[in-house]
């Protein structure tokens, strides 16, 4: 820019003016049909430091559950309908099937002012996961359809993107984010790794690394990229960071979450709730975290924003009916200035 002085930074609401988009943020990856699962007749067992927890049910026993609730979900999606909830104009590209369970996607979509236009529609069925409810916490059965995947020409029309959780045919779209970030430099991501991208390990997802402005993950999924010690987050976090992302978000469940920025560790609190079942709760943090972010807000309120929606998603069953408006965050974190994050020296 002109007469601008050297190392100074455009100020986000300068770069908004700049570059006008159609959307403030768009959603990448699968979506899915959650069909939530309550039991009670199961069993736990955990190693000494209560980690590396196994859920049990004898074998070949009939296992009664509580009851069955079906909801539209997915990483993105999630995402997607959490930051139109929060002001933000917001699309989603990921793919469902010709079949009922789509159009309960897309209308869930619509209802929450997503916009659909970038949704692919395939013959054949939607991804349908099942997920398992045992004393507020759950465990998850996918399975991802083999779509083809071709990221639209319009998904270039936005400020942001979050790009989360696909299947093993979806990592085909690794390669054509990464051309599209190339592309449009001034489009920033927000990373939130799934299942089938993890297991790719750090040298395969190195391209989507270093576009990434902020990368949210948990610890244990931090630990299974880049190795070394689970109770360092430090090294963990420095560990990620050295591969591109310039932000780097570490939860780490009821104990609270993490953030590298700028070589400073912070160390968040949980924001108090009463939790019910923690499906999506990492999507809602990363969702928060990152619409502070769009909207110029410092990393210490960012982490608020994160830990409020998270938290509020896991007082409701599902990863969506607990995402907070713009006006419940502001309200809400105006009542508890007492959670806040503090620097790790």
């Amino acid at each position: 820019m002109p007469n601008q002085k050297p190392g100074a930074q455009t100020s986000p609401k300068a770069s908004q003016k700049i570059r006008k988009t159609k959307y403030d943020i768009i959603g990448i990856g699968d979506c899915t049909i959650d069909n939530f699962i309550e039991v009670k007749e199961a069993t736990v067992t955990c190693d000494l430091k209560h980690e590396h927890c196994q859920l049990g049910f004898r074998f070949g026993d009939k296992i009664p559950y509580e009851s069955l609730t079906i909801l539209s979900a997915g990483n993105a999606n999630n995402a997607s309908v959490g930051m139109s909830r929060l002001g933000m104009r917001t699309a989603f590209y990921g793919t469902v099937g010709n079949d009922e369970y789509g159009q309960v996607i897309l209308k869930a979509l619509k209802k929450d002012k997503v916009d659909t236009k970038l949704v692919s529609v395939q013959k054949g069925q939607t991804n349908s996961h099942y997920v398992l409810v045992y004393n507020h916490d759950r465990t998850i059965l996918i399975k991802h359809q083999a779509y083809k995947y071709k990221l639209p020409k319009e998904a270039a029309d936005t400020k942001w993107i979050y790009f989360s959780s696909v299947g093993e045919k979806g990592l085909e779209l690794h390669p054509q984010v990464v051309k599209m970030l190339e592309k449009n430099p001034n489009i920033k991501m927000s990373f939130n790794p799934g299942t089938f991208q993890l297991r790719l390990g750090m040298k395969k997802l190195a391209p989507l690394m270093q576009h990434a402005e902020v990368l949210c993950l948990n610890k244990e999924e931090a630990q299974g990229l880049v190795g070394g010690d689970l109770d360092d987050i430090r090294g963990l976090a420095e560990k990620l960071h050295q591969a591109g992302p310039k932000i780097v978000v570490i939860t780490d469940a009821l104990n609270g979450s993490y953030c590298l920025d700028g070589g400073v560790l912070y160390k968040m609190g949980v924001y108090p709730h009463k939790p019910i079942e923690s499906t999506g709760a990492g999507d809602a943090y990363a969702t928060g975290f990152a619409a502070a972010k769009m909207l110029g807000l410092p990393t210490v309120e960012a982490l608020r924003w994160g830990s409020r929606n998270g938290a509020n998603v896991a007082t409701e069953v599902g990863p969506q009916a607990g995402l907070v408006s713009k006006k419940q965050m502001l309200t809400d974190l105006a009542k508890h200035p007492e959670v806040k994050a503090t620097i790790i020296k």
